[in-house]
């Protein structure tokens, strides 16, 4: 686990700081190439440093600090939210060892635009701060951003267009890792999900969840859940139930789960069970769908409308019950 749980509001006031020091932060570009994990240190002209910076914190202000329908979540708790931030609070793979790597040594080789070019490029480090905070964004190059002079490209001068002789390549202002000293944080959950051995972490932490199910003896047919956990969709999922099912978690009795999905409409009749009724038997994908809902508890009443909902964002409200002999009486 991380050592600070990040919600929207400490993750503000720590981007907040790089926002309102601008102009007093340095960076330093690192680039990963095609054939190598070591970080090279680039050489870059002061004035584009300075754009660089304004272009990640333009996009940082905007798009993060600003955004009010942004979302903080543990990875292990990731859903089908769209507007989210993930803090990894899994293994972190070996591969992303150069984010500490940059933020914690110098004197790393330089990069050698001569020998290596531009065409060999596959992740830019970006590393932005001063003496009290760094941050580190993780960006891929794109194939698409990187033009050599294979291609033939026209450039505006005063009065005609001018050819390019160099290679060169676009730089956009998206990023897909930010690590900051207490924290990894995913801002694309694509490229983690297909990259980095992140898979077999997955796979590890979903066996845990398997494990869960397995001793609650739940499920009559436990082995469709070990096969869905191949798919890196349903390993997600059974991660976060090994993490944190309200269901698991409070021992909720076997008789209790089945007489739910007998009567609450969402799920009644899409869920089959054993012969003698005393365990489930997941024999559709739609079944295995609902029933890792069931177990995060995904399925709500209203008390007030007694309408039945399906939700996947749902805040734990503490309620503090004040017993009557400590009230104090009128004066």
């Amino acid at each position: 686990m991380p050592d600070i749980i990040y919600d929207k509001e400490v993750m503000d006031r720590k981007l907040q700081y790089f926002i309102d020091n601008q102009a007093k932060l340095g960076i330093v570009v690192y680039a990963l190439t095609r054939n190598s994990n070591t970080p090279k240190k680039m050489n870059i002209d002061p004035e584009a440093q300075r754009g660089l910076i304004s272009l990640f914190m333009d996009n940082i202000r905007d798009n993060v600090v600003l955004n009010e329908e942004l979302s903080i979540l543990q990875l292990s708790a990731s859903d089908e939210r769209i507007k989210v931030i993930y803090q990894y609070d899994l293994e972190i793979p070996h591969e992303l060892s150069v984010l500490d790597d940059v933020r914690q040594t110098d004197g790393h080789e330089l990069y050698d635009i001569a020998i290596e070019g531009v065409n060999n490029i596959r992740v830019l480090l970006i590393e932005i701060g001063d003496a009290r905070e760094q941050m580190v964004l993780y960006k891929t190059m794109a194939p698409v951003n990187i033009f050599s002079r294979k291609s033939f490209f026209l450039k505006k001068s005063r009065t005609k267009f001018e050819k390019i002789d160099d290679d060169f390549f676009r730089i956009s202002d998206n990023f897909q890792l930010l690590r900051f000293s207490d924290g990894l944080f995913v801002f694309d959950l694509d490229t983690i999900e297909k990259s980095f051995g992140f898979h077999e972490v997955i796979i590890r932490e979903a066996s845990s969840g398997m494990t869960a199910i397995a001793e609650r003896n739940i499920v009559s047919n436990i082995d469709v859940l070990e096969e869905l956990i191949q798919d890196v969709k349903y390993a997600r999922k059974l991660t976060k139930v090994a993490r944190s099912s309200p269901v698991i978690q409070r021992k909720i009795e076997t008789a209790k789960i089945i007489l739910f999905c007998q009567n609450y409409p969402l799920l009644k009749g899409k869920i089959r069970f054993s012969d003698d009724g005393t365990q489930i038997m997941l024999d559709t994908k739609v079944s295995k769908d609902l029933f890792i809902k069931l177990l995060m508890d995904d399925f709500l009443i209203s008390e007030l409308t007694e309408n039945y909902y399906n939700s996947i964002a749902k805040d734990t409200v503490e309620v503090a019950v004040v017993r009557p002999e400590v009230a104090q009486n009128p004066v």
